[in-house]
């Protein structure tokens, strides 16, 4: 999450370096400015048409605090002189473009400071009185700078009447706008926090089920060096496919199923097989079923006469061919030599292969091991 974090950064409003709401410091820190940039564009955009205070109030409204918790550093001379001269300007603007009357500016003047207390109360949460009077507090001051500018608006023509109809959306959305983003808010963090229990509990499940359980049986074990090195492999085996694989469920993918059975042998007989797979891995079908079992009895023939502590498996889908090898180091034997009623090798691995039109090699000898190679053109 943290790296996720870093590669994406999310835009937060910063909390030490704010003069007013610390929009320009977060949206600074984001853009790896220095604040007095994005301070002085918001002022130029205020004196056009008051698009830069409205620009700022939107990020204000929608733009969360960060969670630094650090401490409000003190502003600045000229990071207050920019404030106001970003207030007026936003103001001659709009009397500019509107031909509104000094009453309606002074009005509209009223109306932003008790927008800047309220979105400041919001900022601080309604924990206490103090901040509930603030909130309280610029809430009139907004809903008395809407009415008047209404009333005014109303015997000032055609620019005051657009005015007012602009002040009175910009005042409703002052006061509702931040209610509803942070009941938003608080709905994404508490189904967050919900998610991160329900991870937790499944976790903990898990390490109660197979971890915690295969540390009890090693310890009622530890004498057996083979037995706890089965155990660790397992339970190895168990936490990777469930840490990496557990959006493919077992036989859904044909190198899975070739895990899955290698799984079973070594668990079977006690022997080590850690399958090599190579190339893209193709659907689990008839065809490529009897390849996996042809190749599981393959090792179960390894284990059980090879005398030898591990098998070798290697699988690849190349070029439209799958292959699997399954090799030891052990006793070997003589293929011609197999008895007529032993069908272990020539139905369950040869016949099997065979008859979804597949092809099997076997090369072993006596004391120099032995390897089947299964073939299938997909």
């Amino acid at each position: 999450m943290g790296a996720m974090s870093a590669l994406y950064p999310r835009l937060t409003r910063n909390r030490a370096r704010r003069v007013v709401a610390g929009v320009a410091s977060g949206v600074a820190d984001h853009l790896g400015v220095e604040d007095k940039w994005v301070r002085l564009f918001f002022v130029a955009a205020s004196f056009a048409g008051g698009f830069g205070a409205l620009l700022y109030a939107g990020l204000w409204m929608f733009t969360p605090l960060d969670d630094s918790g650090a401490q409000r550093q003190r502003p600045g001379t000229m990071d207050l002189a920019l404030v106001v001269l970003g207030f007026a300007g936003a103001l001659v603007a709009l009397q500019l473009s509107s031909g509104a009357g000094s009453t309606v500016v002074f009005v509209l003047g009223v109306l932003i400071v008790g927008a800047v207390i309220a979105l400041q109360a919001y900022d601080r949460g309604t924990g206490s009185w103090g901040n509930i009077a603030a909130l309280t507090l610029g809430a009139l001051l907004v809903m008395a700078g809407v009415l008047a500018v209404a009333f005014v608006g109303e015997s000032a023509g055609v620019g005051g009447v657009v005015v007012s109809v602009l002040v009175t959306v910009v005042g409703v959305a002052v006061l509702v706008v931040p209610l509803i983003a942070k009941l938003a808010n608080s709905l994404v963090a508490e189904r967050e926090a919900k998610a991160v229990a329900d991870q937790r509990a499944e976790i903990a499940s898990r390490l109660h089920d197979s971890v915690l359980q295969t540390l009890a049986l090693i310890q009622k074990q530890a004498g057996d060096a083979d037995e706890v090195a089965r155990l660790a492999r397992a339970q190895e085996r168990e936490l990777r496919a469930w840490l990496f694989d557990d959006s493919v469920p077992n036989h859904t993918t044909t190198f899975a199923a070739l895990q899955k059975a290698a799984g079973e042998v070594e668990d079977a007989f006690r022997v080590v097989i850690q399958p090599v797979t190579v190339g893209e891995d193709v659907a689990f079908d008839e065809r490529t079923e009897a390849v996996v079992l042809a190749a599981r009895e393959a090792m179960v023939n390894a284990a059980k006469h090879a005398g030898v502590d591990t098998v070798d498996v290697y699988a690849e889908h190349l070029a439209g061919k799958l292959e699997v090898f399954v090799r030891d180091r052990g006793a070997g034997f003589d293929p011609d030599a197999i008895p007529a009623d032993r069908h272990g090798l020539r139905d369950s691995i040869v016949g099997r292969v065979q008859r979804v039109g597949g092809e099997v090699h076997v090369v072993s000898s006596i004391g120099n091991g032995s390897e089947v190679e299964i073939a299938l053109e997909l």
